[in-house]
């Protein structure tokens, strides 16, 4: 289970998207999603986007984690829905930019 608090300079109210997820992933509250099994990885995008002309302020307080693996970061909507909300940690072109709990980072265009 993933639990998030999120701000940023002009307090926009990020929520986990009931659409914008992979199928496995269940969102319990605005802020709060769980994986249904431990199976692969998986996505779940906070609405709304970003946009890409503004520059912004984040942090994030996670709560709870049971999860062994846990990653936060941004993505690309549109490749992240072509690999079906699935994260392949091995290759580039996932469409993310993340830091993971035990101290990984993934780029989209970087190895």
């Amino acid at each position: 289970m993933f639990l998030i608090n999120n701000t940023n300079l002009w307090q926009t109210k990020f929520k986990f998207s009931p659409t914008y997820k992979h199928p496995d992933v269940n969102v319990l509250a605005e802020n709060r999603v769980k994986a249904c099994n431990s199976s692969g990885y998986k996505f779940a995008i906070m609405e709304p986007g970003l946009g890409k002309t503004a520059s912004k302020t984040f942090s994030f307080l996670i709560k709870e984690s049971t999860s062994n693996w846990l990653a936060i970061g941004f993505c690309h909507k549109k490749v992240v829905e072509s690999k079906a909300y699935s994260f392949s940690f091995g290759s580039i072109g996932h469409g993310a930019y993340m830091m993971s709990a035990n101290g990984g980072s993934w780029s989209h265009t970087k190895t």
